[in-house]
């Protein structure tokens, strides 16, 4: 009996440090690993112009020509300083023009004018609408899906989500990818501008899709101020070199040079970015180019 009763201790030992180990974990974690926010609700009339602001831009977008390679844009500004709609906005335009994909092109952000947002806002479940509705009108045999994420970045390779005090949340990239692969969105170029990016890389890895970040997994990136236009990547990839003309694979080496130089002037520690090109993606992003330079 007193063997029973001290190996029934025991167990009843195990079982609450196994439910402690489970709390502390839902703590840190409430999400369990999954992709989800902290949020209070929006008042009835956000909502609603929310619900307006995505409806339109959703119902907005252009059907896929068969036979034509086209590209989708969908560019998110994740946290609701300036710079950041500043980012996401700016590229979408500069991507829509180089890719041909006027009509094609989604802008999420946080960072909206006082008066009421310009754009749907960037919270995980427009996110999942947008890539639903990118899934569902596009050739995923055919078709091209860039996606442009810029914001914070934190040590353990997430990206931050905030809309001012109202919502917190972190991505995490395979987040973005099983949302990408439930989408059925094969073919895709992902961008992303924050610290510590370069955690996106390896779990994205494949011959149909290319991966660009601003930093490696263990440095910062830098120009993130509210009161900036670009961030340091942003403003090298996008505003000069894709601007400027070169290809997004070829700009994305332009930036690096001119990054590099950057944070030289400065003093900072190199930020070193980080790229992927998968030969199925690369081949159909300079089909697109080609077509795009071509109207």
């Amino acid at each position: 009996m007193r063997r029973l009763a001290r190996w029934a201790a025991v167990l009843a030992a195990a079982l609450a440090l196994s439910a402690g180990v489970a709390h502390a974990q839902a703590a840190r974690d409430p999400f369990r690993g999954q992709f989800g926010a902290m949020e209070i609700a929006l008042s009835p009339s956000e909502a609603l112009r929310q619900e307006a602001l995505m409806g339109q831009a959703l119902a907005g977008l252009q059907p896929q020509r068969p036979g034509v390679a086209d590209a989708y844009v969908l560019t998110v500004g994740f946290w609701s300083d300036p710079v950041f709609e500043s980012e996401a906005s700016q590229a979408a335009a500069i991507l829509a023009g180089h890719l041909g994909a006027e009509g094609r092109t989604l802008v999420l952000t946080n960072g909206g004018p006082v008066g009421g947002p310009r754009y749907p806002a960037a919270s995980p479940y427009n996110l999942a609408l947008a890539l639903g509705q990118l899934g569902r009108v596009i050739d995923a045999d055919e078709d091209l899906v860039v996606v442009f994420m810029t914001s914070h970045g934190s040590p353990d390779g997430s990206i931050a989500i905030r809309d001012q005090n109202r919502m917190s949340a972190a991505m995490r990239a395979p987040h973005l990818r099983d949302a990408l692969n439930d989408a059925g969105i094969r073919n895709r170029v992902v961008i992303v501008s924050a610290c510590y990016s370069g955690a996106f890389v390896a779990p994205l890895v494949g011959d149909r899709t290319i991966v660009l970040t601003a930093a490696a997994s263990d440095r910062t990136s830098f120009g993130c101020q509210p009161e900036n236009e670009w961030t340091f990547f942003g403003d090298a990839y996008f505003n000069h070199a894709v601007r400027g003309g070169a290809p997004l694979v070829q700009a994305f080496d332009e930036a690096q040079t001119l990054i590099s130089q950057w944070e030289g002037q400065r003093n900072f520690t190199p930020s070193n970015p980080q790229r992927y090109v998968g030969a199925v993606a690369h081949d159909l992003l300079r089909r697109v180019e080609r077509q795009a330079r071509a109207r």
